[in-house]
């Protein structure tokens, strides 16, 4: 009998401790067109908010909670006590994409049509320009490959001059070089700082150093692409073990 009281005594407090739930307030600009996903990185688990911008998640103390979406910024929360025992909100940043610098008046025109126009040059302007039959531009780098590999007529030294000088290699590289920092920038923008420290014990001053670790992994970066947290989550921690066994880190 004793032994069935205590049972009954203690069970609210087992079903508290195991049901434990983070929940509150997203606030975010189109917060009703886009979902935000909350995903315990601890637990593994996953939700997502509703259209006004609510969300619950379970969790404990200690738990790294991360509220990512398409269009806002990934903010990672380290659950406290006070986080379950109020609403806690949350504060999302767009995700803004810097634009090159553009000249709005690059002519200095004066309104005058007879001095404007004999001012700007015109160029020839074919029908490719307008959607038929145009070429894929190639990159920067693709370009210089190409003009490197290619000759215009006669005898075809260039190539064999580039290739016997290392240019064209040279050039290669280059190309390389510029996916892998575009890989590593799409890393840095799918995890925070927090979660590469706190959760996956990178030291603050490896960070960029890691990212290009994964830059150059095609299967991390397909995962990357994917846009599925969770599994990205799980590669990535699986990265920072090789990463930091690599380098002699330890945590």
């Amino acid at each position: 009998m004793k032994k069935l009281l205590f049972l009954v005594l203690i069970s609210p407090f087992l079903l508290t401790a195991q049901d434990s739930f983070l929940k509150g307030q997203i606030y975010a600009d189109s917060i009703s067109d886009y979902q935000v996903n909350v995903i315990n990185i601890n637990q593994k688990i996953g939700s997502v908010s509703n259209p006004d911008g609510e969300y619950k998640i379970r969790a404990h103390v200690g738990d790294s909670i991360l509220f990512t979406s398409l269009q806002h910024r990934t903010y990672t929360l380290k659950v406290e006590e006070n986080n379950l025992q109020t609403s806690t909100s949350i504060f999302l940043e767009l995700e803004v994409n810097e634009l090159p610098e553009v000249t709005l008046n690059p002519y200095d025109l004066t309104g005058d049509l007879s001095k404007d126009m004999a001012q700007v040059k015109v160029d020839f302007v074919d029908q490719r320009q307008f959607g038929f039959g145009v070429p894929r531009q190639l990159d920067k780098v693709d370009r210089e490959i190409y003009t490197a590999n290619t000759s215009s007529g006669g005898i075809p030294l260039a190539p064999l001059i580039n290739w016997i000088s290392g240019e064209t290699k040279m050039l290669k590289k280059r190309k390389e070089n510029a996916i892998v920092q575009s890989n590593k920038n799409k890393v840095l923008r799918k995890v925070t700082s927090d979660l590469i420290t706190k959760d996956l014990r990178i030291p603050k001053i490896y960070i960029e150093d890691f990212a290009y670790f994964c830059a150059e992994d095609q299967n991390t970066m397909s995962i990357v692409n994917q846009n599925d947290p969770l599994a990205l989550i799980d590669e990535l921690k699986l990265k920072a073990i090789a990463y930091l066994k690599l380098k002699a880190i330890t945590e």
